[in-house]
């Protein structure tokens, strides 16, 4: 038996059995199954007349993530590249519904940090969820914000979204929003999902797509579910 891989939390493991393979891991990460979240990989198999061909069980056992620890490894990372930036500021994470919310606080700095239409905080976002998988060996939830740009944009597109919702069913014709990326499209979506008298679809290629606007009744495409339900 070889084990595939091991880390200070997480730790890939085989046996006879599922449960042998469990218990290796437990005890070679020194925790309880309670402390433990844990995916088998192969059930394993007794092979013919419990002998030929017979299959190891696999699983993995990872330590249940600590929200605390996450948050503040977070806070680390994000101040020192912040702090190579040259950027003076005040890295806070909080946990809402399993997802860290980043807060940064700048000394006049906020525009530098959030670019055209959010463009740089999404490629900051982006930049230190990878920094932060690598180190944990696992994906991380988060979004970073900076002086409350997020919750404002996100009103203003449903704020947008809600006009040029009430002016394509004034004037019957399709209306079209900006190139958006996939979040701020599911804004647009989801903002008009209860209105019986219009429909959303998305149109374009690359990762900036537009969102159209069109009455209910004329026979137009399928709105993007993906992008609906997120």
């Amino acid at each position: 038996m070889q084990n595939q891989e091991v880390t200070s939390d997480r730790i890939v493991d085989e046996g006879k059995t599922v449960d042998n393979a469990i218990e290796k891991g437990l005890e070679r990460l020194g925790i309880t199954r309670e402390e433990a979240d844990i995916e088998v990989l192969d059930q394993g198999s007794k092979g013919v007349l419990n002998f030929i061909g017979v299959k190891q069980a696999k699983v993995v056992v990872r330590k249940k993530d600590d929200m605390a620890g996450t948050a503040s490894k977070i806070e680390e990372l994000l101040s020192n590249v912040l702090t190579l930036m040259g950027v003076d500021s005040k890295v806070s994470a909080g946990i809402e519904e399993d997802i860290h919310k980043v807060k940064i606080d700048t000394k006049g700095a906020d525009g530098l940090l959030i670019g055209k239409k959010g463009q740089n905080l999404e490629a900051l976002e982006h930049l230190l969820r990878r920094m932060v998988g690598k180190q944990l060996k696992r994906s991380v939830r988060m979004q970073i914000d900076v002086g409350g740009y997020r919750q404002r944009r996100v009103a203003a597109l449903k704020s947008k979204a809600v006009s040029l919702a009430s002016r394509v069913k004034a004037s019957g014709k399709e209306m079209q929003v900006e190139p958006l990326s996939a979040a701020e499209r599911r804004i647009i979506h989801l903002a008009l999902v209860g209105d019986p008298q219009v429909k959303t679809f998305t149109i374009g290629d690359g990762e900036l797509k537009s969102v159209v606007i069109a009455p209910q009744r004329r026979n137009t495409r399928v709105p993007e579910e993906a992008e609906q339900k997120g």
